[in-house]
């Protein structure tokens, strides 16, 4: 979408988690400066203007998040009664622009400053210009988006759309855990005994995740969701060049460009078969 609409006038990206307290490399992933070079090079490919809040990092931010484990649950309380500070600082950084739509995660996959995010735009959400976008790479695992739409309300379900399928919870969750286990996040454990531990590991923690977030009635009162499908065929190539810039996160999702393809490729195609190459955002 940002390479869309870069040909009709300005992009501004804000990042607000950016701020790291040292340069270190937490479950494979580099959390420092390496990522502001990444954020940089993006921008200058695709033409986006962007800024980073320097709100720190969840990794840094709170006690109970310094295990992997919370990082995908709901937001601790600090954070909940933090967030009005949070939101008044981005709605009167917000105030000085001028702008025609706001793009907002979804919070698809539970990450906390995803979904705290999302929450600091709830006053928002029945805004007109205010979208929904698909957190990616998480919307890629099965049934994640599905459990998020759940949460924060409710939507239809077109005919063939395997994306938001209903299915059988046990099945569901295998199905999440294989596709789990194919990332390279995983394929890239070493040696191999730790990868083949890991996987029922892995497996596991997943099913505990999924029957939290079954049981967590959302942030919100449940409101009606609509999709807007959008192909994005003249921008595929441009955005997966784009998501190879953002090295120190890439290699821990996609074994190489390949891969990414044929990931984001096959997630469109469940949400309509033959397209393959779409975005899908909700209002």
């Amino acid at each position: 979408m940002i390479a869309k609409l870069v040909r009709e006038g300005p992009v501004l990206v804000l990042n607000l988690f950016t701020r790291y307290l040292s340069e270190v490399k937490i479950r494979g992933v580099v959390l420092g400066e390496e990522r502001y070079q990444e954020e940089a090079d993006a921008a200058r490919f695709l033409g986006f203007e962007s800024r980073c809040l320097g709100e720190l990092d969840v990794s840094f931010r709170r006690d109970a998040y310094r295990k992997l484990g919370n990082i995908f649950r709901p937001p601790v309380a600090e954070d909940l009664a933090w967030l009005p500070t949070l939101r008044q600082k981005v709605f009167e950084l917000l105030a000085e622009l001028d702008y025609q739509q706001l793009y907002v995660p979804l919070g698809i996959g539970w990450h906390v400053d995803h979904v705290l995010t999302h929450q600091l735009f709830e006053p928002w959400a029945e805004r007109s210009n205010l979208l929904y976008y698909e957190d990616a790479p998480y919307c890629c695992i099965p049934h994640s988006t599905r459990y998020r739409l759940n949460e924060v309300g409710v939507y239809p379900c077109a005919p063939g759309d395997l994306s938001l399928a209903p299915m059988n919870e046990t099945r569901a969750w295998w199905q999440s855990s294989m596709a789990y286990a194919n990332t390279a996040l995983m394929k890239n454990l070493r040696p191999w005994i730790v990868r083949k531990f890991a996987i029922p590991v892995v497996s596991f923690y997943l099913h505990r995740l999924m029957a939290l977030h079954r049981s967590h009635p959302g942030s919100s009162a449940k409101r009606g969701m609509e999709p807007l499908v959008m192909p994005i065929n003249e921008e595929f190539d441009s955005k997966v060049e784009a998501m190879c810039l953002y090295r120190s996160q890439f290699r821990e999702f996609f074994a190489d460009r390949g891969d990414c393809v044929s990931t984001l490729a096959g997630y469109g195609n469940s949400i309509r078969l033959g397209s393959g190459r779409v975005e899908r955002y909700w209002k």
